[in-house]
């Protein structure tokens, strides 16, 4: 495979700020999604089922979830004596300290990188969840002769600060960018995916250093004209998390057999937890729902997903929610349009009732 002459890099605390609610005590990363799964095992996957055998993955802040989500790398088979998975805490140049942004964040590993014998370097993100062949997409790099290939999809871009439209000549190279200040018609926009040669980073790295410029897409905007950027198109199921509302709307998507088919169409690997199956007593009712291993189930699930280790006690109903690891529901309590964060306890005869634009957030732990 050409993606064994790969280095990946992912960005675990890119757009943390567009999930504050979910960031507050882990990184973008180590957001659970889909019952078992941590955001960042999208990325990960993606690059192990591609064949490549080396990658980096770049902290900033609250990342001992995901240091304790991702060990050693072992479930993604990057537990290597060479190559295989490295975390890269957050620090920079002493005379910088803590990073401030991407091109920044790199720098501070770039002996990291230099020390990498690939040729090529894929930076991806966290808050994109695709299921996407990084072995195509170096092809086309390759094929195209590309100084950077940047993966883009069709449709409205997400809403966060640096959304990037795309305008893209015949053959598919890139002739102008633009950060994207409309989001309600269809445009061709960055997935902030993107493969480079590893010696082009470098070198822009250092100039960007240089020029104290912190945002690596700002680097990609000054050298459109004066090097080859492609663009690869990304089809199937794609999205952007961009607010605590595009999170629950896209976990419900989830819920439709034709978007899981096409989310994981190739395998996506987790941490695995040795526990018992799920349990469901007499009267337990469950409709199209996603019940992880471990679930206690006596009460009504509707249209629902539930991490490891949830109980829904006797009485009590569920509709449209999203239930994290151990969580407890108790008898008699209503819930509707919910997201409820690790170890939430819902005491007996409670309800709770949001909306599906705006559902209601219950922290990590709390008692209700």
């Amino acid at each position: 495979m050409a993606a064994k002459n790969v280095l990946g890099i992912i960005f675990s605390n890119a757009y943390d700020e567009v999930l504050p609610e979910l960031t507050a005590l882990r990184t973008m990363g180590s957001v659970p999604f889909a019952g078992r799964y941590r955001l960042i095992d999208f990325q990960l996957s993606n690059m192990v089922n591609a064949g490549i055998p080396q990658v980096g993955v770049i902290t900033k802040s609250n990342y001992r979830s995901l240091m304790d989500h991702v060990g050693n790398g072992k479930p993604w088979d990057l537990s290597r004596k060479r190559g295989g998975m490295t975390i890269l805490p957050p620090f920079n140049t002493p005379e910088t300290g803590m990073f401030k942004g991407k091109a920044d964040s790199l720098y501070g590993s770039i002996g990291y990188i230099s020390s990498s014998d690939k040729d090529y370097v894929i930076l991806a993100d966290c808050n994109v969840i695709c299921n996407i062949d990084y072995d195509n997409l170096l092809k086309a790099h390759i094929a195209k002769n590309a100084d950077i290939t940047i993966a883009y999809a069709n449709g409205i871009p997400p809403a966060v600060g640096s959304a990037t439209e795309l305008t893209l000549d015949a053959d598919g190279r890139i002739t102008s960018d633009r950060y994207v200040d409309c989001y309600s018609s269809n445009v061709n926009y960055s997935l902030k995916i993107m493969v480079i040669g590893r010696t082009l980073l470098e070198r822009l790295l250092h100039e960007a250093h240089g020029a104290r410029i912190d945002d690596f897409e700002t680097i990609v905007i000054n050298n459109i004209n004066y090097l080859n950027i492609y663009g690869y198109e990304v089809t199937g199921f794609v999205r952007t998390l961009q607010s605590l509302r595009s999170y629950y709307e896209v976990s419900m998507e989830i819920l439709n057999s034709e978007n899981r088919k096409a989310l994981f169409a190739s395998p996506v690997y987790t941490k695995v937890r040795d526990q018992f199956p799920a349990v469901y007593g007499i009267s337990a009712n469950v409709k199209n729902s996603l019940i992880a291993d471990g679930c206690k189930i006596d009460g009504e699930v509707e249209n629902c997903i539930l991490f490891r280790g949830v109980t829904v006690a006797k009485g009590a109903k569920l509709k449209n929610c999203i239930i994290m690891q151990d969580g407890y529901i108790g008898d008699n309590a209503s819930l509707e349009c919910v997201i409820a964060d690790k170890s939430v306890v819902v005491k007996p005869n409670k309800k709770l009732c949001g909306a599906s634009n705006y559902p209601v957030y219950v922290g990590k732990g709390i008692v209700i």
